[in-house]
């Protein structure tokens, strides 16, 4: 395990963390997916090709006596979605300091900028690796399109890197990508930024692109609202309700060339909105959405429960996902109105009860209590007999 000790940078796209890493070590975390361009003449991976003589040029440089490294390395921490949770890069506060954690020296980082400067130390030695300290800037959970725009706007100006692939690499493109192209993810961000800008949704200034934890959103949040949650929470959701398998919806689009790059290549899967998120029916997506958590928010939502913080708006979108599995081809409904009468035998539950927690068994156990308390789920389900004496407690009280 590596704890580093970090100095927190707080700036309009959110928060990140200024650290030093040894080289051998950092190449052990990180990777680039170069990109590819296939016969075809589409694209593939996300970032620039590897240069050979770059590299030995760098490499060379590294080995002089005054070689000196001052730029930081950035990059994006969890982007291994396979990884157990375990095994996640996270921040811990002790006292007025605060360490990196990261559990193993396994991939679970990517390289935003600085791919060139790290990949040399493979042609050095070891020892040289080890002696030889990066300053690295690194960002937590941070979703690939806000990963995309760090990359453009790095490197936008720079000869190396044309303005349109940059765009392109990451679905950014400078003529405004046509929304029939966008891949889950893109689309995601999109509905995310929607809710946090429109005053009638009850995510209305609420959403911080932020690393997925509850305690350092309210440390870096502006003192504007009493509650907060992270993009890429608001992004999960989205994705568990148009896509069963994004990342592989992400490579299959950029594999197409730009002509034919749309979303009607894709086929559909059991996620619950796929049927129209291949129509390109995005406002159709987004009213859902909005209107669940409006019902949900009027119904549900009492004042200090967890239902306001990362587990508890996860919990409601696996929640949303089941209720349109069930509801949606039947009900054709996709009211406010009609989501609050579904929501309204939870209204009672105490959301504030010491069993929930701020964690991921505490996210399960609002799933449940939803669940069981919609008549999705039977208290026989619940393997853990201890829990279910909690659920019993809790649930027969409303």
């Amino acid at each position: 395990m590596l704890k580093l000790k970090v100095i927190e940078v707080k700036q309009p796209l959110g928060v990140f963390y200024i650290t030093k890493i040894n080289a051998n070590s950092l190449l052990k975390l990180v990777k680039a997916d170069p990109y590819r361009v296939l016969p075809d003449g589409s694209l593939f991976g996300i970032q620039r090709s590897e240069r050979e003589n770059r590299l030995n040029e760098i490499a060379q440089y590294l080995l002089g006596v005054e070689s000196a490294m001052p730029n930081s390395i950035i990059i994006a921490g969890n982007t291994e979605k396979e990884l157990d949770e375990s095994l996640k890069w996270s921040i811990l506060s002790e006292g007025n300091e605060k360490y990196l954690i990261i559990p193993e020296l396994i991939i679970n980082g990517s390289i935003i900028d600085g791919q060139h400067r790290l990949k040399a130390f493979n042609l050095i030695s070891v020892d040289k690796q080890e002696e030889y300290e990066l300053l690295c800037s690194i960002y937590l959970d941070l979703p690939n399109p806000y990963q995309a725009y760090l990359f453009a706007t790095i490197n936008i100006n720079q000869k190396s890197v044309n303005k349109s692939l940059a765009y392109e690499l990451y679905g950014y493109n400078l003529d405004e990508e046509k929304s029939d192209s966008w891949s889950p993810e893109k689309l995601a961000v999109y509905l995310s930024r929607k809710l946090n800008f429109d005053n009638e949704s009850i995510f209305y200034n609420h959403i911080l692109v932020a690393a997925e934890n509850d305690d350092i959103l309210f440390e870096i949040a502006p003192k504007k609202q009493d509650w907060y949650v992270s993009t890429a929470s608001i992004v999960d959701g989205i994705l568990l309700l148009i896509s069963s398998k994004p990342k592989n919806d992400r490579d299959l689009l950029q594999q197409a060339s730009l002509t034919e790059r749309k979303r009607s290549i894709l086929g559909l899967d059991k996620a619950p909105l796929r049927k129209y998120y291949l129509e390109n029916n995005d406002k159709l997506i987004f009213s859902i959405i909005s209107n669940f958590f409006k019902a949900s928010y009027g119904t549900l939502f009492k004042k200090d429960t967890y239902l306001y913080k990362t587990v508890g708006i996860q919990a409601q979108f696996g929640v949303l996902k089941v209720i349109l599995e069930k509801y949606l081809e039947r009900d054709k409904d996709i009211s406010e109105n009609y989501f609050k009468n579904i929501l309204k035998d939870c209204s009672n539950i105490d959301f504030s009860d010491n069993f929930y927690t701020a964690s991921g068994l505490g996210k399960s156990r609002i799933y449940n209590s939803l669940l069981i308390k919609l008549g999705f789920k039977d208290f026989g389900e619940i393997p853990n007999k201890i829990d279910l004496s909690h659920y019993e407690r809790i649930l027969n009280k409303v």
